[in-house]
């Protein structure tokens, strides 16, 4: 991809690799994104500039590799879009969340893996603690 990525991304990705939570939150790793997805992720950041073309207000980000850019990490089943802002040091980029329904967008100042150990444990960000089973949330591995 040619950019340092986070080291807590990169020690998840080499622990875990792509995997997804409850069937409902997915983490990606772009050395193993099959080639449409790829070509859909390069899309979706071709998609969102010309809808920020057309209306700044709604769509303020810059897309990677624009300098400062999101570049997403993971998404949820329901369309929300988790990434950083790539600005600054990599350990330094904060965490965004678009969510589908509204241009809202929520920035925190966490890595990746505090983000998603907050969400996993149910103790923030509308976390679910345990899978659609009622059983404790694990990364199960994309096949």
């Amino acid at each position: 991809m040619g950019v340092q990525l986070p080291a807590d991304y990169v020690a998840f990705i080499e622990r875990y690799g792509a995997c997804q939570f409850a069937r409902w939150l997915s983490i990606y790793d772009p050395r193993r994104l099959p080639k449409d997805y790829r070509r859909q992720a390069a899309e979706w950041g071709d998609d969102y500039r010309d809808m920020r073309d057309d209306d700044p207000e709604a769509y303020p980000l810059a897309m990677w590799p624009e300098a400062g850019g999101f570049l997403p990490w993971g998404s949820t089943i329901d369309g929300e879009d988790m990434g950083w802002l790539t600005v600054g040091d990599p350990v330094d980029w904060p965490v965004i969340v678009l969510h589908r329904h509204d241009v809202a967008m929520e920035s925190v100042s966490e890595t990746m893996t505090e983000f998603l150990s907050g969400w996993v444990s149910g103790e923030r960000y509308g976390g679910r603690g345990v899978d659609n089973d009622g059983r404790p949330l694990r990364c199960v591995a994309w096949e």
